[in-house]
């Protein structure tokens, strides 16, 4: 008869999809580089649940056979040698007691394999959805926030996954492009069946999924966008939640910071004409005045431009003695570029686009030097017990190194976060079901994540998890980024 192997759940837990639809499953150690990103515009990666190995006594047992949940073909156990031995005592030479013994032990193996399935089986994979930049300059931002996700799904994964079932994860690259956001949220839901949806960098495109978000009752999970209106978004039930600043307290913390730490009286406001943009400008202006001054000038530039030298020369005239600067890594590096070709010298203090792209390299690092950028989190400096954990989780997983290996740390930490978050939820829900999910969002107790203690994250009435209180200052020095002294505002 010929040998048959029986198929595994536990070695291929994946729904069968096209080969068109199911990319190959992540192997453990693989670089989710920008490299790779930037050869596919479509991007989808899985994690694997938990080899035979890594499940102790009766269920690595069970494992190591085989277990399916459909009726298994005519399959043989194959013996090395024409007897068995039993303990050195029973030794079987006569056919009709060596097809006796394989009867018994065929029936008891089968058994032992129809109870493994039954018990140890993990259900079909729940998968979890990740719209963002992979490729292009702010691919570092979408980078971190996958890499930091995928080592909690690790962490989840290799705990025995979330309802006995094991998370993936598929991904799509967008740029700045609202429909193309759109569209990739609606493929994601109809093709990958996800569960749940992780944001990137653009604030815009995010505000544009609103609607689908809502229509579908797919909870979304905000990891870097700070545009207020992702989740005070006026409806309800609201779908939306953010674990990442909010620019509400964000220009709070940066006018306090400019004023009262670095002493400016009259600083100067830079910012993109992005829905983004917009919303940062009304909000500095408006803590500037609660605190009694008013912008030296306020300019604005289009996303890819490259020259600032007008709007540079046109505050510099008006006086201003700081720059609040409103851009992402391409801009920021232009302003900081135009500023030298200037000679304008005065602090720079920006919101956190800057550092979900290649703003060093493409300022270079003298020009870098000393801009100060809005943060939640940093592996440099004191760390606690968890983030030394993540950290070393880090470069096992993607074969870093160093401290300065880890690009953007805050999209790697509100990622970990947030998976972390949203399987509480499902936990507590009981199902992945899109209403129950937001319902235990809502009601989570306390967690100890990476960025802080959440107690809790949530409530009905605040969906966004950090506060004022949560930011802190770092600063560009010597082409890296680390906290700045003092790193909080009083």
């Amino acid at each position: 008869m010929r040998r048959r192997a029986l198929p595994c759940r536990w070695q291929r837990p994946w729904p069968t999809t096209s080969a068109a639809r199911r990319p190959p499953p992540m192997r453990s150690g693989q670089d989710l580089s920008t490299g790779v990103a930037r050869r596919a515009r479509t991007a989808s990666a899985h994690l694997a649940w938990p080899s035979a190995s890594a499940v102790s006594g009766r269920q690595a047992t069970a494992t190591a056979l085989t277990c399916s949940a459909k009726p298994p073909g005519p399959w043989l156990i194959a013996m090395g040698d024409d007897r068995v031995t039993t303990a050195g005592r029973v030794s079987m030479r006569s056919p009709c007691r060596w097809h006796a013994f394989l009867v018994a032990l065929g029936s008891g193996l089968l058994s032992l394999v129809l109870a493994a399935c039954q018990q140890t089986a993990p259900g079909p994979p729940i998968t979890l959805g990740l719209i963002a930049p992979l490729s292009g300059a702010s691919a570092a931002s979408g980078e971190a926030i996958q890499r930091g996700m995928v080592l909690a799904m690790d962490e989840l994964n290799q705990a025995g996954g979330v309802l006995g079932r094991p998370l993936a994860l598929a991904v799509r690259d967008v740029p700045n492009d609202p429909s193309a956001g759109v569209a990739a949220l609606r493929e994601l839901v109809q093709q990958e069946r996800i569960v749940a949806v992780f944001g990137g960098i653009f604030s815009p495109v995010m505000l544009a999924q609103l609607d689908a978000i809502h229509e579908l009752q797919l909870p979304l999970i905000n990891p870097w966008g700070s545009v207020t209106a992702i989740t005070r978004n006026g409806r309800e039930p609201n779908y939306a939640f953010r674990v990442s600043v909010s620019d509400a307290d964000a220009d709070e913390f940066l006018v306090r910071y400019v004023l009262e730490v670095i002493g400016a009286r009259r600083p100067g406001i830079l910012a993109d004409t992005t829905a983004w943009g917009a919303s940062n400008v009304v909000g500095l202006t408006d803590w500037l005045a609660r605190l009694g001054t008013a912008p030296a000038g306020i300019e604005r530039f289009d996303q890819g431009e490259t020259t600032m030298r007008g709007q540079l020369a046109r505050l510099q005239a008006a006086g201003a003695d700081a720059l609040l600067m409103i851009a992402n890594a391409p801009e920021g590096a232009a302003i900081v570029r135009g500023m030298a070709t200037l000679g304008w010298r005065v602090p720079v203090v920006s919101h956190w686009g800057i550092s979900g792209g290649l703003f060093v390299e493409r300022a270079g690092v003298e020009h870098a030097e000393e801009v100060l950028t809005l943060q939640t989190f940093s592996f440099v400096g004191p760390r606690s017990p968890k983030a030394e954990a993540v950290l070393r989780a880090y470069h096992a997983r993607f074969g870093t190194r160093r401290v300065e290996d880890v690009l953007a740390p805050v999209g790697v930490a509100h990622g970990y976060d947030g998976v972390h978050l949203l399987a509480l939820a499902i936990r507590q829900a009981g199902t992945t079901a899109g209403p129950r999910v937001r319902e235990a969002l809502e009601r989570l107790g306390p967690y100890d994540g990476l960025v802080k203690r959440y107690a809790p994250a949530f409530t009905p009435a605040r969906h966004d998890a950090l506060q004022v209180d949560d930011y802190l200052m770092a600063v560009w020095r010597e082409g890296r980024l680390v906290p700045a002294s003092p790193p909080r505002v009083r």
